[in-house]
């Protein structure tokens, strides 16, 4: 059953920053942003900004999403050691995230390049999050 009660919603008010935070440096041009428009064929600068401002608004709403769901699963599962918290972490990135990305990525022709950048960045957020939420409890 999935449990709730015990929640550190300030843990995962920081896991969502965690994930906004890196996600503006990954996707930006200091991060991997050059080599995601180039793979991607768009031009961050060329979206129109009331566009932009709702696309970004989407991404910090899906990321509390992210943050929360990935809180349930840890409580729920009653992880309370690191190791096993990037595990499951390392898990649901590995089943959920990275495998469910290849057949979009490459149907869409992106290419492995432009898939690693997006799931690895899930990587690295979720490893994060596992560990903040797990120490956080």
């Amino acid at each position: 059953m999935l449990e709730v009660e015990g929640i550190n919603y300030f843990a995962v008010a920081v896991a969502w920053l965690v994930n906004v935070v890196f996600g503006a440096y990954w996707y930006s041009p200091a991060g991997f942003g050059k080599q995601w428009a180039r793979l991607s064929g768009v031009d961050h600068m060329k979206i129109p900004e009331q566009e932009a401002t709702k696309i970004i608004g989407y991404v910090a709403l899906s990321a509390v999403f992210q943050a929360l769901t990935l809180a349930v699963i840890l409580n729920s599962l009653g992880v309370a050691q690191l190791t096993d918290g990037l595990m499951v972490g390392l898990v649901l990135w590995l089943g959920l995230t990275a495998a469910t990305t290849v057949g979009v990525t490459l149907y869409q022709r992106l290419g492995w390049k432009f898939w690693w950048i997006n799931s690895s960045y899930f990587f690295v957020v979720m490893t994060i999050n596992s560990a903040v939420l797990t120490l956080w409890r």
